[in-house]
């Protein structure tokens, strides 16, 4: 069994250091969405169908999950920011878009030869370039599950940058972390009530509410506030850890609401603006429960979690173009009519592509590229103490 015991996440300085709770937290996420996605694929009956709503929740667990360890990481380097100034935000910027572009561009070229829709070009699709697809509008029919990586790279460009605005007209670090904090919880709740009806009330949530950058920030901005938290209200912290059943009831209200239509008060933009606010302060308080957590006394299990967790920026990206592949290979095989119905032999069959891609990608991109990011930084003498490696 998994132990949550009183342990928290204490903040590291070591790069070998990982925490199996948080991993459990990816790994749920990254299959939630996999799953999710797969479930569109096809002939699941009513009830495996009926699940399939689950991958919305994997995302926002994703975004409190980011908001936390990124929220870490800023923690403990804007610190020397008084004195680093622009060099701090640049090494910020620097770490996290290694992390995170060579992959993403990598995908985006194959998603203009496999797009399902037929081939593309850069100039035709080159808001995806700079993360412009669905900064405040709707995005494209084109490599649709980047909305949320969009999401992602506004807060690593804007939160940090916010903070330093703060350290430079004299607040403490801790000061400027607090108050861009607070500017991200609020600022796209109160976008989204104003917008709410413009971009099209309920009929066109996803669209033009839930995808939208500049309405979900909120959504990472309470993952930084759990690691603000952490931080410098460890008994706060540990009291919200012992919170874990009602913040798991909670989730599962929250699911309830999507599965049943929001209980009839879908047309208010309060509930609405509300909603996404709850939703990602109920995912970020499940935090403190998933860092408690200890490996479990199987050790097969432990090392899937870890794995998967490993490659899961990989599954992310890439998934979408295993499901392709898959069903390319069916027809080349002449098996597509014989296999692609029937959910039991199918679906195997893509989760294994979806990690055979992942490793792929992993281990030829992802680990090579990182390993140069970090070759540079340990050459710097400047450079702050490292963090977790699940951050990286």
């Amino acid at each position: 069994m998994m132990s949550t015991g009183d342990a928290t996440p204490a903040m590291s300085n070591s790069k070998h250091d990982r925490m199996f709770g948080l991993d459990v937290c990816r790994t749920i996420a990254i299959l939630s969405v996999v799953i999710g996605h797969m479930l569109l694929h096809s002939s699941p009956n009513q009830y495996l169908a009926a699940i399939g709503f689950t991958a919305i929740f994997g995302v926002d667990l994703f975004f409190c999950l980011s908001g936390f360890l990124i929220g870490r990481i800023l923690l403990l380097e804007s610190a020397n920011w008084p004195i680093q100034k622009e060099r701090g935000i640049m090494l910020f910027w620097y770490r996290r878009w290694m992390r995170t572009l060579p992959l993403y561009f990598f995908f985006f070229f194959v998603e203009l030869r496999m797009y399902w829709g037929g081939a593309s070009s850069v100039f035709a699709q080159k808001e995806y370039l700079i993360f412009a697809q669905n900064l405040a509008w709707s995005m494209p029919n084109f490599f649709s599950l980047t909305w949320s990586l969009a999401v992602e790279e506004w807060f690593y460009f804007l939160f940090p940058l916010l903070i330093l605005f703060w350290i430079g007209i004299g607040k403490t670090p801790r000061a400027a972390v607090l108050i861009t904090i607070a500017s991200f919880l609020l600022i796209p709740a109160v976008l989204r009530f104003l917008c709410f009806d413009t971009a099209g009330g309920f009929n066109n949530l996803d669209p033009n509410i839930r995808h939208i950058v500049i309405f979900r920030l909120d959504s990472i901005g309470f993952g930084v506030l759990v690691a603000y938290i952490a931080h410098w209200h460890q008994a706060l912290f540990q009291a919200i850890a012992k919170l874990r059943w009602l913040f798991i009831g909670m989730a599962l209200v929250c699911m309830a609401f999507i599965k049943f239509e929001y209980f009839g008060l879908a047309e208010s933009k309060l509930m609405v603006t509300l909603y996404f606010s709850i939703v990602a302060l109920v995912f970020a308080g499940l935090i403190p429960f998933f860092g408690g957590l200890s490996p479990t006394r199987f050790s097969s299990l432990n090392r899937f979690i870890k794995y998967t967790s490993l490659v899961s920026y990989s599954m992310y990206l890439g998934h979408v173009v295993a499901f392709t592949l898959g069903m390319h290979a069916l027809r080349r095989l002449h098996l597509f009519d014989a296999v692609y119905p029937n959910p039991w032999l199918t679906y195997p069959f893509f989760l294994v592509l979806v990690y055979l891609v992942a490793s792929l990608t992993y281990f030829a991109i992802e680990k090579p590229i990182l390993a140069m990011r970090d070759r540079r930084n340990s050459a710097s003498p400047e450079l702050p103490g490292k963090v977790l490696a699940s951050v990286d």
